[in-house]
């Protein structure tokens, strides 16, 4: 089967955006990735058909990718081969739940393309994440893939010490076995031993946001908020991500104390939902995460019906953080990783494959 062509597109490219929205709620991620404002010189959105061309295809696979992001999620994929009516309309066989063949080519075209990108230098918030992984490689010299490193801040920087790996975020499963079909995913990184339920969140199923307990009120997160959370959170984050994405937080009256807090991610997704410890069972959360999608989640992701949609992403073992996307009105729909893959071993596999 013929690798497809890749090609480049602005970040307004009318035609991507249509095929993007025709894709809708399954595009939800790279669709609101390509219009964050936190975007780097670096940034590349890539597709498999011409930003001037006229009809969007049958079969098609794009990305977003900045490796100027390392080491937060540096690349984003999505193929119409996702979308389970696709499947069904060009399978041959009895499993329509069978990845499209053409879309595989697609993905490995887009793969392929990732080598020919220069590597920019680490951005300087990132030198401590850099110096986490210096140290776990002298905790842990072992490496390749027999390798396995036990969960922790430095495990997930580890990669930084390899700049042919790239972050893929937010990724489907079928694309995922993709990449682990044809060797890039790098096992010994966290990722590939944690699945993810993807939450689908229609707007217009959102309830209302409820009043807080009394004592508390909303406000917006101060810098010196995000810097407490960064130093708090085990997955590492960077001061300049979260600067950059909207948020929601609850304080005490009284104090000022921050009591709950979550984002809305790069990629329209609900994230880094918390409640500290004392001030759970009191349904905070759920109005949290309410709030913070209803308020900024709106136009990012309208489908050709006018359905407006948001996502979040949550470990299969995370119960409570699946009851709050549930009570929130979300749909656990398709399973997603978070993983490293190899570059370098890219560049002849939509041919060889």
């Amino acid at each position: 089967m013929s690798s497809f062509k890749v090609y480049t597109h602005a970040a307004t490219s009318p035609l991507l955006a249509r095929a993007l929205k025709q894709s809708l709620p399954n595009s939800v991620n790279l669709t609101c990735r390509i219009q964050h404002s936190n975007r780097t010189p670096d940034a590349r959105i890539i597709a498999t058909f011409p930003e001037d061309g006229e009809e969007v295809p049958q079969c098609w696979a794009a990305a977003y990718l900045d490796r100027a992001m390392r080491p937060e999620t540096e690349l984003w994929i999505f193929a119409q081969g996702e979308v389970l009516e696709h499947s069904r309309s060009v399978s041959d066989s009895h499993d329509a739940t069978q990845f499209c063949p053409r879309c595989r080519t697609a993905v490995l075209s887009l793969l392929d393309y990732l080598p020919t990108v220069p590597v920019p230098p680490i951005h300087p918030d990132s030198f401590s994440a850099l110096d986490l992984a210096k140290q776990h490689e002298k905790d842990f010299p072992e490496t390749g893939p027999d390798a396995r490193y036990p969960i922790s801040s430095a495990a997930y920087c580890r990669h930084l010490l390899d700049p042919h790996v790239v972050t893929l975020g937010a990724c489907h499963e079928q694309i995922v076995q993709i990449c682990t079909e044809v060797g890039l995913v790098r096992e010994e990184f966290p990722g590939r031993e944690a699945r993810l339920d993807t939450f689908l969140f229609n707007l217009a199923d959102l309830p209302q946001t409820r009043k807080l307990p009394e004592g508390l009120e909303w406000g917006e997160l101060k810098e010196e908020d995000k810097a407490s959370i960064v130093a708090r959170i085990q997955i590492p984050r960077t001061m300049r991500l979260l600067l950059s994405l909207k948020n929601v937080g609850v304080f005490d009256e009284k104090t000022g104390k921050l009591v709950a807090w979550a984002f809305l991610g790069l990629d329209g997704s609900l994230t880094s939902l918390e409640t500290e410890p004392e001030y759970r069972g009191k349904g905070i959360a759920k109005a949290v995460a309410a709030k913070v999608i209803g308020e900024y989640a709106p136009g990012l992701a309208v489908d050709e019906q006018g359905n407006a949609w948001a996502n979040a992403q949550v470990y299969e073992g995370n119960v409570k953080s699946k009851s709050v996307c549930r009570s929130v009105g979300g749909r656990a729909l398709w399973k997603t990783f978070w993983v490293r893959i190899d570059v370098s071993k890219a560049g002849g596999l939509a041919q060889s494959n």
